[in-house]
């Protein structure tokens, strides 16, 4: 009796894991895209609670290139570097 209970056992949870191991790759891809949404959302956030609001660049044309800061802002010195 406890063999056949045993047998069972085994096969309701090989059952189980087969089960499960199909949801993997789903659950990895809806990972992936909550957190690109987990960002783009900080982002937004950071961006209306701004003191100062944040300007769009502008686009040159192919080739063209020119950096220039106006009114640039940088992390405080007091705020720990995050990369």
């Amino acid at each position: 009796m406890k063999s056949e209970y045993a047998d069972q056992q085994r096969g309701i949870a090989s059952e189980v894991v087969g089960i499960a191991s199909g949801y993997v790759e789903p659950l990895c891809l809806l990972s992936d895209v909550v957190a690109k949404l987990d960002v783009l959302t900080s982002f937004a956030q950071v961006c209306s609670d701004a003191p100062e609001p944040y300007v769009r660049p502008r686009l040159l044309a192919k080739g063209l290139l020119q950096l220039g800061y106006k009114m640039g802002r940088r992390t405080s010195p007091a705020m720990p570097s995050v990369l």
